[in-house]
């Protein structure tokens, strides 16, 4: 996908650690996020503990 968007203005590649983005400029201006998920090497990142945390959080938003 870099590669077909540098015909049409990449804005900037990130390494988040845990997620691979790529910024893409739609054709009215927004800012557009890729993102592919990277296997969790020894980053000690667990997809179902934050998935977990995200639950909680949202009924402790919801609650406030």
């Amino acid at each position: 996908m870099f590669e077909k968007g540098k015909s049409s203005g990449t804005h900037r590649i990130s390494d988040h650690g845990f997620v691979h983005s790529i910024y893409f400029r739609d054709p009215n201006g927004y800012v557009v996020e890729l993102a592919a998920p990277v296997a969790a090497q020894g980053s000690g990142f667990d997809q179902a503990e934050a998935h977990e945390r995200l639950v909680e959080w949202n009924q402790h938003r919801d609650r406030g």
